[in-house]
């Protein structure tokens, strides 16, 4: 190899080797001077200083080379922890008083301890069991003010009604989650109990184990920041309402105690407790006391306990028709729990797609996360391209059924009794199968054993059974002779079971379907639906319809019988039922028609169909308040089922097209309106009953149309729908009511409801409120005039549509733009852009070199926004008026509304011209 020219001239000396170590030394920085002074102990015999300066140069001059490895992840460590400060705070907060409870008091500790036990788990009354945890699937549910006609709408208030009713921390009208309403029922002067209702699968239970659950871990301000803090107490009214009932004058404690005695409470601790104010008092499932009697008996020992401790916190939980007939009586907060939107439900696909992949892997990473998103999106688009999909997926017990289905079996079923058989046949047989464990006998030969079952607990009126004979509790059915006999009449293999293997084995599949009570040997079925649809269907396959028709002739069983006779309808041709419904009709019978009619669909022949909508049209002159509405509800929901038939159609989420209905309002559906929102009243001339209106303002139709506007939201869970008067007033002298349906983005969808109800103040915040959201100003609280200038025209369009289509003209931007325009304002750059403005530019600067004075575009422009303001009266005797000053009714000043509380403006004024950067658009 030939040497390099540039080496041939080098000779080595012992300075030269020196001079190139001592060059290379300096190269290597602190540990090359470390190594220099090594070297330089060395040469004086100072071996100990040598040692250690080189030992000290080594670990420098590895650690030059590591820390640019591991610099990046240590920033990234330290951004985590600063971005989880709180929550890393609160998990050591909260090891720290478990630590010092558990010397303490070690009596909360263990009752804090079964707590997380009993509800860490997401089981949907078991369906679920092992397997998500429940803080990582729960969608917080939201909730709406029930039982209307109790109580004042400020739909349809007079000022001083307003004035009073804002006091009130609960608004009738607007959806409030469980964290917002414990806090409001903190304050002092707050009702402090709620009577929450739901449908069937509705998560009201699920709703209680989870508010447990936080208050048992200390993290109730994921509840809401200022949840108040509490002892949690969650009583299963079914578990022990017996004790309730047959204990002399029970007090609260004692019932208490009685729940948790296996852990030896501390005689008078929760008495000390409840004294104090410090529990939050959790009363689930009234309704699942199915005798109407003891179900009464247990409401007034509840309202004697509210009695006695009025500034306890109490929540119980029901389903309408159970509570209907054993209502509290002591001033309590009734609301209803609102399904799923969409937004709401594909969050709960995506948590549950979230716990069910990350179960199954060590790693989350960006693979993982991909299939939690394709996932998600395979489901979601399967349930949008079904309308009878979209509407079980508002309910969470049938949503989470739906995605076991899914998950399961790769297909989806389209009707209520299709998917409950699809979730047997995977909870009894096809998991077996997919895991290779051999089968003992099918889903049918397990089916007619707890069909058999269900049937009998519906008669029997009670949820609970048992297999032990030695067990004495009225309430409690003894199964093992019925199961016995039910498994000899199947396969030899299924005859060598007992009652209690059928029940416990876990290759059978039973146990997802049965669980067991606190309370040793008592069994139920996961969910009360389960036992309904079981009953059902054993009712259909043995024909024994003329139990349900006992139940229809009976008003004190059908509430028992209700979700059995709705399954029932579902699944067969419903006609004699329905014919003897008609022949026997009381105002409950007649609900239920109704509900089965609307929601079920039911096969009825056409003659009896024909008598049930001549019974309805009747009902429309009934002088009986339940009967008219019940035929209102009919008349009102067929209505909007026609205009809205394509949304339930489209495969598409969204549509921007508007709908006008065939048809005018009639006096029926106007007057259940008036009933909602006011004292309710049948029609004086009840011959009016299917006539159009007339005579109704252009604002009371726009309040009817924001009630209507809410009721569609819930019911199809479509949150940017919304209605208008399709009729302008010049054209409408008779004052009908025609609607015009239209579809807005969800975050307009509350802006639209406070202007169709002529709620100008709360509109004219709230669409500040949007603004800040689409310009991402949310925390700074205000629109900068770079803000305005660039704010999306598309999002500035419907803000004012929907002011100027629901004030008829009267407020909007562009109704503020066209004064503007008209008294010679002029719109941002609209001049300087312009061809002949540019020619005048250099003429300009002429004139003003001679002296000249030419007047600033920005000068004009001022000019011409007082001349505005004092059109639409933001100026009065040549002063701006103060935020105080703006006049919130239809009879303020054309354009006066929307105000702009922006930017620029002296404290607690109208800012100065900014508004007019909006009109670019």
């Amino acid at each position: 190899m030939a040497e390099d020219p540039k080496d041939q001239n080098i000779s080595i000396t012992p300075e030269s080797v020196k001079q190139l170590v001592k060059s290379k030394l300096i190269n290597f920085g602190i540990s090359g001077a470390l190594f220099w002074l090594a070297f330089h102990f060395a040469r004086n015999s100072e071996w100990k200083k040598a040692g250690l300066c080189a030992v000290a140069a080594v670990a420098v001059w590895f650690g030059k080379k590591l820390i640019p490895r591991i610099d990046q992840r240590i920033d990234k460590l330290l951004d985590w922890i600063f971005s989880n400060f709180d929550r890393i705070a609160l998990v050591v907060w909260v090891k720290f008083v478990d630590l010092w409870e558990k010397r303490t008091s070690p009596f909360k500790y263990k009752y804090y301890e079964q707590l997380k036990d009993d509800c860490t788990e997401y089981e949907n009354r078991g369906i679920n069991k092992g397997g998500f945890l429940l803080e990582n699937v729960f969608v917080p549910l939201k909730m709406e003010r029930k039982a209307l006609e109790k109580m004042s709408q400020d739909i349809l208030l007079s000022e001083k009604e307003e004035e009073q009713t804002s006091q009130n921390i609960f608004n009738p009208l607007e959806q409030q989650k469980i964290g917002d309403l414990l806090f409001k029922m903190a304050s002092p002067k707050s009702c402090k109990r709620l009577a929450i209702l739901g449908a069937p699968g509705s998560g009201k239970s699920t709703l209680l184990r989870y508010i447990t659950l936080m208050y048992a871990t200390r993290r109730q301000s994921k509840l809401h920041s200022k949840a108040p803090k509490l002892i949690p107490v969650l009583l299963i009214l079914r578990e022990v309402y017996s004790h309730i009932i047959q204990t002399p004058e029970p007090t609260l404690t004692e019932v208490i105690e009685k729940t948790v005695e296996k852990l030896s409470p501390i005689k008078g601790w929760f008495a000390e407790q409840l004294q104090q104010n410090k529990c939050l008092i959790m009363l689930d499932g009234i309704d699942e006391i199915s005798d109407d009697s003891e179900r009464q008996k247990v409401s007034k020992w509840v309202d004697s306990q509210i009695k006695q401790y009025r500034n306890t916190l109490f929540i119980l939980t029901s389903r309408p028709e159970g509570y209907r007939k054993a209502q509290l009586q002591e001033n309590i907060l009734e609301l209803e729990v609102q399904p799923f939107n969409r937004e709401e439900r594909n969050e709960f696909i995506k948590k549950w797609y979230e716990n069910l992949i990350q179960d199954n892997v060590s790693k989350v990473d960006s693979r993982v996360k991909q299939k939690i998103t394709e996932s998600s999106k395979r489901l979601i688009e399967q349930i949008d391209t079904s309308p009878s999909l979209r509407l079980m997926a508002k309910n969470p017990l049938l949503l989470n059924m739906i995605a076991i289905s899914y998950q399961e079996h790769g297909i989806l079923s389209t009707s209520k009794v299709d998917l409950y058989e699809e979730i047997f046949k995977v909870l009894l047989e096809k998991r077996q199968q997919a895991k290779q464990i051999p089968i003992i006998f099918f889903a049918k030969d397990k089916l007619i054993v707890l069909r058999s079952l269900a049937l009998k607990l519906m008669q029997e009126n009670t949820q609970g059974f048992t297999l032990d004979t030695s067990l004495n509790d009225d309430k409690t059915f003894n199964a093992e002779s019925l199961i016995q006999e039910k498994l000899a009449t199947l396969t030899r293999t299924a005859q060598t079971f007992s009652p209690e293997e059928f029940i416990t084995k876990d290759n059978l599949g039973v146990r997802e379907i049965l669980i067991q009570r606190q309370k040793e040997g008592i069994y139920e079925f996961a969910h009360k639906t389960f036992q309904e649809y079981l009953a059902a269907l054993e009712i259909k396959e043995t024909r024994q319809e003329n139990i349900l028709l006992q139940a229809l002739s009976d008003e004190t069983k059908l509430g028992w019988w209700r979700e059995t006779i709705r399954f029932y309808v579902a699944q067969t041709n419903a006609t004699n039922l329905i014919q003897y419904a008609l022949n026997h009709t009381t105002v409950a019978v007649l609900t239920l028609v109704y509900q089965c009619w609307r929601e079920e669909r039911p096969q009825i022949d056409p003659i009896v169909q024909k008598q049930l909508k001549e019974r309805f049209e009747q009902g429309l002159e009934s002088d009986n308040l339940d009967e008219f509405t019940i035929a209102a509800e009919v008349k009102l929901a067929d209505r909007l089922s026609r205009l809205n038939y394509d949304l339930l159609i489209d495969e598409s989420h969204f549509s921007n097209a508007e709908k006008i209905d065939t048809s005018y309002v009639n006096w029926a559906e106007y007057q259940l309106f008036l009933n909602q929102t006011s004292s309710p009243s049948i029609l004086s001339n009840r011959k009016q009953a299917q006539q159009d209106v007339t005579n109704i303002s252009f604002w009371d139709a726009n309040r009817f149309c924001a009630w209507l506007s809410l009721r569609s939201r819930q019911e199809l869970g479509e949150p940017e729908i919304c209605y208008r008067q399709a009729l302008k007033p010049e054209q409408n002298v008779d004052g009908k009511i025609k609607l015009l349906r239209f579809q807005v983005p969800n975050r307009y969808a509350q802006l639209a409801y406070y202007l169709a109800a002529g709620k100008w103040k709360e509109a004219d915040e709230e669409t500040l409120t949007v603004m800040l959201e689409v310009a991402g100003r949310e925390q700074q609280g205000y629109l900068g005039l770079d803000d305005i200038l660039q704010f999306p025209c598309e999002d500035l369009r419907i803000i004012d549509q929907l002011w100027v289509n629901y004030s008829n003209g009267h407020f909007g931007f562009s109704v503020q733009k066209e004064i503007y325009l008209s008294v010679g304002g002029i719109l941002e750059g609209s001049r300087t852009s312009s061809p002949f403005k540019k020619v005048l530019v250099p003429f300009k600067w002429i004139y003003t070199r001679f002296g000249g004075k030419v007047r600033d575009e920005y000068y004009e422009r001022y000019e011409a926004y007082c001349r505005l303001g004092d059109r639409v009266e933001w100026r009065v005797k040549q002063s701006w008026i103060s935020l105080n000053d703006i006049v919130y009714t239809k009879d303020a000043p054309k354009g006066h509304l929307p105000s702009i509380k922006a930017v620029d403006a002296p404290k607690g004024h109208l800012p100065l011209y900014l508004p007019i950067n909006l009109y670019h658009c």
